[in-house]
Parts: C-alpha cells; structure tokens; sequence
C-alpha cells in the first residue's frame, strides 16, 4: 500500500476524537437551553412536522435510509475518492481538515448552547428509534445541523468534479430533508447547516497545508 495512504489511513480518524471529546465534556457541564425561542420560529411547531411525517411509508422509508446511510457514506465517500482513487492526498486532507474544523466550532457551541430536538420535546415523532445511534452523536446538536453543513460542504469540495459533483447536490438536498422529517432537526438547523458548511468550505487554508506537510513528511521520511 502507497505509504501516502497508509499514513492517512491511521491518522485521519484522529479527527474524530475531537469529537468524542465534547461529547464527554458536554456531559459535565450546563450549557444554555434556547430551546424556547426555536418555538416561536414559523414551521417549528407540530403541524408543519405532522405533515412531513405522514407522508407515504415508502417515502419515509426511504428518507429514513438517506438520514442513516447517506450522511456517513457521503464523507466517507468524499475523503476516499480523492485519497484512492485520484490520489490526490492535498485534497483528502483539505476535506478531513475541513470536518475536523468543523467539529471543533460545532463542539463550542454546542457545549455553550443546547437545543432539544423535535422529538424530544413531543412536537415530532422519532422516527429512527435505534437506540445506538446516540453513541455517536446526541439529540442536543441542534444548531447547526452537521448533516446539513457536511453534505453541503462535500458538495462545494465537489463542484468541479463532473459527474459525481450530481450526486453530492442531490445529497446536500435530500439529507438536510430527511433530518426533518425524522424528527432530529429544525428548519433552522437546516439553515444554519448550509451557512456553517459554507464558512467552512472558505476558512483560510494554512492548517490545511501544513497538516498536509506533515503527513507528507511522516510517509516519506519516517515510514
């Protein structure tokens, strides 16, 4: 196996415990609830999540696989196509940096501001109902949605990339649909997502190089 690859291989993941680490922080402390005032917003109330959750079952069905399948299929996707296939290491590591940058705010915020979902506080049905999914993840990171912000942000990494650039659109439309209809997000999560996907698809680029450089070193000289 190309050293490059391997190297990325064993670190990228590395990405994710920065993740993991607010969630056991968020444990320990209060953030704010501003659960209250996202009820005053239009469509965040029980009739709008009635309607889109009774839509045909094949409908939500296959939303509910676009929610659970989708979303982590696309990032792995994103990142592997450019670190296997293309081979363009610079890119693949741009990408995983961006998520990584991504977590990090949506961590701060998230451990200063909470939101209940619309499930949680009855005004939508959870419509997932598997009970590991919250090891991964909580009901509390609200604003912004990661589902939202990510598929937009591979969207916009793919905007050259004809024809597979279709298919990361289509997600970055569908997935932030199926967050709602599942009952895990707000309209103005959704919103919020697509804005923080685009910051982040614009934040300077210097970490991104010398993370790149880095890795670069590590395979080459080390490996």
């Amino acid at each position: 196996m190309d050293k490059n690859i391997l190297v990325r291989l064993l670190l990228y993941p590395i990405t994710y415990i920065m993740w993991g680490g607010y969630m056991w922080y968020s444990q320990i402390i209060t953030p704010y609830n501003f659960t209250h005032l996202v009820l005053l917003l239009p469509l965040h109330n029980a009739e709008f999540y009635s309607i889109i959750q009774n839509l045909n079952p094949v409908i939500i069905e296959f939303f509910k696989i676009i929610y659970l399948y989708g979303f982590s299929s696309a990032i792995i996707f994103g990142v592997g196509y450019y670190l296997f296939i293309k081979k363009d290491f610079l890119k693949s590591d741009i990408i995983v940096v961006d998520l990584a940058i991504g977590w990090f705010f949506a961590g701060l915020i998230y451990c200063i501001a909470i939101i209940y979902s619309p499930f949680q506080v009855g005004i939508a049905k959870n419509l997932i109902n598997f009970s590991y999914f919250w090891i991964f993840t909580k009901p509390t990171y609200e604003v912004p949605s990661l589902h939202t912000a990510y598929t937009f942000l591979l969207a916009l990494h793919y905007k050259d990339e004809y024809p597979i650039n279709i298919i990361f659109y289509i997600l970055s439309i569908l997935i932030p649909i199926a967050t709602l209809i599942m009952g895990m997000h707000w309209v103005i999560d959704v919103i919020t997502g697509y804005i923080f996907g685009y910051l982040i698809y614009k934040f300077p680029k210097n970490i991104h190089l010398k993370v790149n450089k880095v890795l670069n070193y590590i395979a080459n000289e080390i490996i």
